[in-house]
């Protein structure tokens, strides 16, 4: 017979520090306060110019994904790219993919009809992120961005790293149960 128990520990009562005044929090000393620093935003990065690139460039991801331009699609990545195909089962399966001659031998299933009418239809606008990280919605595509020299002149590079064809709305193939639709049994 195998038995699990819980014990339970505990642990002294944190110090009571006094109030600390205003424009203070307390430290990790008992009884002392340290001065809050003001969050800082590097207002020397180009925010605007960041976001107006990684437009044009997932507009040209687009046009690439539309035109079956697979080669021009496979050197936009960043690699090791993290994908799904559109069919795993569960979101938590993703794979790595280590070059572009590993991406084409398998772009149908990264890129199946749902995946390229999802990408079809982003609005390019849409993404966002921050210095070196955008993506589309809730990251169904991640693209990974470089600074490249100093800001506040710095251009940037971007490379897609993840394809979450999971997330993107798919075609039913399974019923709620995980079972396969039967021909003429569709929700």
């Amino acid at each position: 017979m195998f038995v699990v128990g819980i014990s339970a520990l505990r642990f002294p009562p944190l110090a009571k520090v006094e109030s600390c005044p205003d424009g203070t929090v307390p430290s990790f000393h008992p009884g002392e306060c340290r001065e809050l620093l003001p969050i800082e935003i590097d207002t020397t990065f180009p925010w605007d110019k960041q976001q107006a690139e990684v437009q044009e460039f997932f507009r040209l991801f687009q046009k690439n994904v539309s035109a079956n331009g697979r080669k021009e699609v496979a050197a936009m990545m960043r690699y090791p790219l993290r994908i799904q195909y559109y069919t795993d089962p569960k979101a938590a399966d993703y794979r790595f993919l280590n070059s572009p001659a590993e991406l084409l031998a398998v772009y149908d299933k990264v890129f199946h009809k749902s995946v390229k009418d999802y990408i079809a239809s982003y609005d390019a606008n849409d993404v966002w992120g921050n210095d070196y990280f955008l993506q589309t919605g809730t990251g169904q595509i991640g693209i990974y961005c470089k600074t490249l020299g100093e800001c506040s002149a710095c251009n940037f590079e971007f490379k897609v790293k993840i394809i979450h064809s999971n997330s993107i709305y798919r075609d039913t193939v399974e019923d709620a149960f995980g079972n396969p639709l039967k021909p003429g049994n569709e929700p």
